[in-house]
């Protein structure tokens, strides 16, 4: 019984993936018959946030991870809490490796009293360099790491929580671009933007990138999506989002329909600009040829360190449910029943999203989740997760018209987070 469950999981996991494509492809490129290929509905209330509106989401934004932060001390204090300092109680597994680029580069670092895992291997180039790059700029101020490392996240949270509401409402309107920045910040694993890890950065970078494509400012969105592939290695496919955008926006399928080729080539003047996220992609393997001689050392490293590797969504999904059985109950409740939870809940959204989102915001989830997912052990499915907009653009939209399931999502959202966060900090079964 246990096998056939996997199986059918599996099945589902890498069918359903596969109907969204057709589909979306279906409507890329102008096949709109069918109800369910449909496009979406223009009929949302467009909103241009004045400047106190974006500064008082900013503050408010600031805030919540202050207190998120308090809320942590006190779980820590009252519960956890027996020895060690509050920072060394947040430097938990994947920090201890940004901290440690932070503080001395890829080749100069001890972690948990560990240089380098020994025989020369650099086990800390799998970390993309954007997050601990800024971590190492403030700390030439504060000269303390750790609390360089929280004061980037939180800094990076803030602007990216703006950047968020402005793309939000310039395409949506006001009231789902407040429900959307609420509905990321109170998420189960939205600790983790607090956290000494890249969330926090990967979600501002990936948010102003967003902004600039809806406003249609090409080459700052391009300039934004370097960023993105430097933050993290799904960054570079905000290339899915920006291009389907820009395919749209300049009606490429219709001027080849009409042979109208002279406006044809006019949409190819930024197009160059398209392409800029793959800069960030090459900078990072850049960075592993200079350490390695090896430009992709960072994929040996995956498999024979970190025993990460790549497969198709039918094995990952039943790799998920076979570490479900084996594992402990506790890791169970904060690892794998989330992360298959999440998986099946965003492939659901993204069928209902169909008739009122556009393509661009469905299909970039829909990359976003299965690069996400695809590998043979997944533990950190929750924390990508945490960053990917779409998904609670998406959610944010369907709460506006069930406003049943948006309080549901902040209560439940908020208490997972406090339970998640003390699992974290404390190191009690929680895998990052």
């Amino acid at each position: 019984m246990e096998e056939f469950v996997g199986n059918v999981l599996g099945i589902l996991a890498l069918i359903l993936p596969v109907v969204l494509v057709l589909i979306l492809l279906c409507r890329i490129f102008g096949c709109n018959k069918i109800p369910l290929i449909m496009g979406s509905r223009e009929d949302y209330s467009l909103y241009s946030p004045k400047k106190t509106d974006v500064l008082s989401v900013g503050i408010q934004a600031l805030l919540f991870r202050l207190l998120i932060y308090y809320i942590a001390f006190l779980l820590l204090k009252l519960t956890y809490m027996s020895g060690g300092s509050y920072l060394e109680w947040w430097t938990k597994w994947d920090a201890t490796n940004y901290i440690g680029i932070a503080s001395g580069g890829y080749d100069e670092i001890t972690t948990d009293g560990v240089v380098n895992m020994g025989n020369g291997v650099l086990q800390t180039l799998v970390f993309l360099p954007l997050y601990p790059t800024l971590v190492a700029g403030i700390n030439y101020i504060i000269q303390n790491v750790y609390i360089s490392a929280l004061v980037v996240s939180t800094i990076c949270f803030t602007v990216g929580i703006m950047a968020l509401y402005l793309a939000i409402a310039n395409r949506y309107g006001k009231s789902i671009a407040e429900k959307t920045v609420i509905l990321i910040s109170v998420s189960p694993f939205a600790f983790y933007f607090g956290g000494m890890l890249p969330e926090s950065t990967f979600l501002m970078v990936t948010a102003l990138c967003m902004y600039f494509t809806i406003k249609r400012r090409w080459w700052l969105a391009g300039l934004m999506g370097v960023l993105c592939g430097t933050a993290r290695l799904q960054g570079v496919i905000i290339i899915v989002f920006m291009g389907i955008e820009w395919f749209e926006d300049k009606q490429i399928v219709e001027h080849i329909k009409n042979k109208d080729w002279k406006k044809f080539g006019e949409a190819f003047k930024v197009f160059p600009a398209l392409l800029l996220p793959f800069m960030g992609t090459v900078i990072y393997l850049i960075v592993n040829y200079a350490y390695t001689k090896d430009f992709t050392y960072f994929m040996k490293l995956q498999s024979n360190v970190w025993a990460h590797s790549f497969t198709d969504m039918y094995h990952a999904m039943k790799c998920m449910w076979s570490s479900l059985l084996e594992y402990e109950f506790e890791i169970r409740l904060s690892v794998w029943i989330p992360q298959i939870l999440i998986y099946f809940i965003t492939i659901i959204l993204m069928f209902v999203g169909l008739k009122r989102h556009k393509n661009s915001m469905i299909a970039y989830l829909l990359v976003y989740l299965i690069i996400s997912y695809s590998t043979d052990f997944l533990a950190s499915g929750g924390r990508y997760m945490s960053a990917a907009i779409p998904f609670f653009v998406l959610l944010g939209e369907l709460c506006e018209r069930k406003p049943v399931c948006y309080r549901w999502s902040v209560a439940m959202g908020l208490l997972l987070q406090v339970i998640l966060m003390g699992c974290h900090v404390s190191g009690w079964h929680m895998v990052t």
